[in-house]
């Protein structure tokens, strides 16, 4: 296998949102953990992301990529944004809130302090997955919110993660920053890592990514379970 270093995503290329990762997706990645590394990037907290991986010794990379825990190492690092920024932030997510057209489950559960990040969901973080995929799966609800209710911030950008998250952390510091911030760490070649996403499209969380490592679009879980298969078998 060309590839020695492996990245993906989580929510909607790993597993389903915010669900735990499937036993054929967990035993496919068992086996590529057998002769590759293996690191997942997500939006989501590391506690998360360790909830959804089930007990897989990945390096985790979350709050894209911003608070990073490996295995082997402990902590690498884990940035925080200042209380200013953030009233930046829960100033923007409020005009977002004032521009929905429909109703929401729970009005406490939109907005996630993470620490990295301040990640404001349009529907809700803890409501059914399956009613959040298809409520904005295809990204275009909050496409549209985000052409509507610009943000502006000279530290602070904006992304679309998951299923119905703006993903708010420094300008910067996004997934394609912190994959080349972890390889430069750990001294490996670019040229031998490979990245798995569901929204390399532009103002995907995602699309970052593009230009630092090579890159695979999956369209979800099942189609990245298919590729990696693909992988081991060839």
């Amino acid at each position: 296998m060309q590839n020695k270093h492996f990245f993906f995503d989580m929510d909607g290329t790993v597993t389903f949102t915010r669900s735990k990762i499937t036993p054929p997706m967990k035993e496919a990645l068992t086996e590529l953990m057998k002769i590759t590394t293996v690191g997942i990037i997500s939006g989501s907290t590391n506690k998360q992301m360790a909830f959804q991986v089930d007990g897989l010794p990945v390096i985790q990379m979350g709050q894209n990529g911003n608070h990073v825990i490996d295995p082997d190492e402990g902590e690498l690092w884990f940035d925080t944004i200042t209380e200013a920024e953030k009233k930046i932030i829960f100033k923007h997510c409020t005009l977002l809130r004032d521009a929905f057209s429909h109703t929401v489950p729970n009005e406490d559960d939109l907005l996630e302090d993470r620490g990295s990040q301040i990640s404001f969901s349009i529907y809700g973080h803890h409501a059914d997955p399956a009613v959040k995929k298809a409520f904005d799966g295809d990204f275009k609800k909050r496409t549209a919110l985000l052409a509507k209710v610009p943000f502006l911030s000279e530290t602070i950008e904006v992304r679309l993660g998951g299923s119905t998250t703006f993903d708010y952390f420094r300008k910067g510091h996004h997934k394609g920053h912190n994959v080349a911030r972890l390889i430069a760490h750990k001294g490996w070649d670019a040229e031998e890592c490979l990245f798995f996403g569901d929204a390399l499209f532009p103002g995907g969380n995602d699309e970052s990514v593009i230009g630092v490592i090579e890159t695979v679009s999956v369209t979800d879980e099942e189609d990245c379970y298919r590729k990696v298969k693909e992988l081991l078998i060839g």
